[in-house]
């Protein structure tokens, strides 16, 4: 099992399939595991597809109390250094597309092109837990709260009444993997003080921007399409695709629709030579 020592942590870390090193950085309070079910057999086909657990997730053992995105980002653009095949397709989902912009912006060697899933750049109210948060934890008790809020923002009405079961599996991971409530709430706290607005106008490589058109409500100030508008307008040559009938978790929901999407913006990168990887983690 890899592990990366990088300043107070173990970065768990596994690579799957050979070819172009494709990282993949999962949301709020998800780990590695986020991609297996779906995005990892797809493009492990012809990528090496890196996952990594994230600090205080899965089985990266974390020993301080550092999870700011631009942690995050150092974290992330070291381990494709350490797989060492080049600059990566990198892709990240909510927080994981937050830290995906800075793995961009402060490690541009490590990265070939960003994909950008249901993410942002900051909040109008930036800093500090919002106060729909801590109410729900405290009403509904953490588990319960993280179920009913993920089945709310994930899915669209129309999709958990025809697709229980795809629903189910996807919260069942999200109960399975939850990190200790402080974790999460770190989490959280790093993602709301997260800001590249003004800094979206660097990031010198191509851009692929998607978010679902059920995503127009939520906790925030800002709502994941807005969001993902603001990015696909403030970098320099993005592409912005909506996934029809798509919550948060089109990952889980529309896994063909979003694969499309991904590689249709693949085939239109750069044809570059890639390092082959001796052999399968």
């Amino acid at each position: 099992m890899p592990v990366l020592p990088v300043d107070g942590a173990d970065i768990y870390y596994e690579v799957h399939g050979n070819g172009p090193p494709m990282l993949m950085l999962s949301g709020t309070a998800c780990d590695g595991a986020f991609w297996l079910p779906h995005q990892v057999p797809e493009f492990s086909r012809d990528h090496s597809v890196i996952i990594l657990d994230q600090r205080g997730m899965g089985k990266t053992v974390t020993r301080n109390d550092d999870y700011a995105t631009s942690r995050l980002a150092t974290d992330a653009a070291e381990v494709v250094k350490q797989v060492g095949l080049g600059p990566a397709i990198v892709v990240g989902h909510s927080m994981g597309g937050r830290v995906a912009q800075l793995v961009a912006l402060d490690h541009p060697a490590t990265v070939k092109a960003l994909i950008l899933a249901s993410s942002g750049a900051g909040y109008k109210s930036r800093g500090g837990i919002p106060p729909r948060i801590c109410l729900g934890i405290i009403k509904q008790g953490y588990q319960s709260y993280i179920r009913e809020h993920n089945i709310d923002i994930g899915f669209s009405k129309a999709f958990v009444k025809e697709h229980p079961e795809r629903v189910e599996q996807c919260i069942s991971y999200l109960l399975r993997v939850l990190p200790s409530i402080d974790v999460y709430i770190a989490h959280v706290n790093s993602r709301q003080w997260h800001d590249t607005t003004a800094r979206l106008k660097d990031i010198r490589v191509p851009c692929l921007v998607t978010v679902g058109d059920d995503e127009v409500h939520g906790l925030s100030d800002t709502t994941h399409v807005a969001s993902a508008e603001i990015l696909a307008k403030s970098i320099p040559g993005a592409i912005f695709k909506v996934v029809r009938g798509g919550g948060h978790f089109y990952h889980f929901s529309h896994p063909e629709e979003i694969h499309r999407l991904m590689r249709e913006f693949i085939s239109s990168l750069p044809k570059e030579k890639s390092l082959a990887r001796q052999s399968a983690t």
